[in-house]
């Protein structure tokens, strides 16, 4: 049996089509965003003042003195599913490009007994 899998992106801010996912860090924190071209547009000419006038901090850039560590994320249920368990709880939701799985939800695909 043949299978074909379709990834649509949505556009983080308004909900339409996204044609791009952005990476960007902030405060030492990494984040990412999907955006339609006329939105990742905006985003980078927001971003462009900060860019011109920012230091690049890859290779060659001066060390930053250290910082007490964070404590790690809190884990969340579906993080803590197989990848086949994973596959198979967004089958039965129809959530196949949901970003943000509540525990509640899981809980609810465990009571069923994971179909």
């Amino acid at each position: 049996m043949a299978k074909t899998v379709v990834v649509k992106l949505t556009d983080d801010i308004d909900g339409g089509n996204a044609d791009e996912t952005i990476h960007f860090a902030l405060d030492g924190k990494s984040y990412e965003i999907d955006l339609s071209a006329t939105n990742a547009a905006t985003f980078r000419e927001a971003l462009k003042p900060y860019i011109d006038k920012g230091r690049g901090a890859g290779s060659g850039a001066r060390p930053r003195p250290s910082r007490p560590s964070r404590p790690p994320a809190e884990q969340t249920l579906y993080s803590q599913l197989s990848a086949d368990e994973k596959a198979h709880f967004r089958a039965w939701a129809n959530m196949a490009t949901a970003r943000r799985i509540s525990d509640a939800r899981v809980k609810s695909w465990e009571a069923a007994g994971k179909p």
